[in-house]
């Protein structure tokens, strides 16, 4: 019971994570929380190296999610040819969503949630059901649990070689999931983009 417990929490927070985003360009929306218990840890760094894929104000990217435990990532004018469209071949982009979520109050814990997405016409378009693919996430109109997620940030990088699947794996493809008790390592590709915003002289 525990252990299910434990699931659901960070995969709501995952999708949370979400939530609190930039979008690239002239507009930004986010959400505000008071995280009540400061005991979580910084997020990863972003480090070297970063694509030249991405043009900031051509580029376009932007995330969705919230407590009904559905996320979505869009990034759109990126300079990458297809991908065979084939989930789970490691061709793909993949976005790493990086949060420290807490569930009634209590301590933190750091969390990551992997998505993979296939490029198509120099676009990225990423849809996940957390609750449908058996991540324990349960939507708040279902009697999910209270969440409070702050240091959230979506960190998107080009296809560069292996990168190991996560350990909450997605039912429909396990090379997608969750890091429920630890930030994920940075994917080898490139940097794309990150959560945040664009503001054009």
């Amino acid at each position: 019971m525990r252990s299910s417990r434990f699931v659901s929490v960070i995969s709501a927070g995952a999708c949370m994570a979400l939530a609190s985003t930039g979008i690239a360009g002239d507009k930004s929306q986010s959400t505000l929380v008071n995280p009540v218990v400061l005991t979580g840890v910084s997020v990863p760094a972003l480090t070297p190296p970063t694509s030249p894929i991405w043009t900031n104000g051509v580029s376009k990217g932007k995330t969705q999610g919230g407590d009904n435990c559905k996320v979505q990532i869009q990034l759109k004018g990126i300079a990458l040819p297809d991908t065979d469209q084939i989930p789970g071949t490691g061709d793909e982009v993949i976005c790493n969503a990086d949060a420290n979520v807490s569930v009634a109050y209590a301590a933190p814990l750091p969390t990551t949630a992997v998505f993979r997405g296939e490029v198509k016409s120099g676009a990225v378009k990423i849809k996940a059901d957390l609750f449908a693919e058996g991540t324990g996430c349960i939507p708040a109109k279902k009697g999910g649990p209270g969440v409070a997620q702050y240091d959230g940030r979506v960190a998107c990088y080009a296809p560069g070689g292996a990168y190991p699947p996560p350990p909450l794996g997605f039912l429909s493809d396990p090379t997608q999931g969750l890091y429920p008790a630890g930030f994920a390592p940075r994917p080898p590709g490139p940097l794309i983009a990150a959560q945040g915003i664009n503001i054009a002289p």
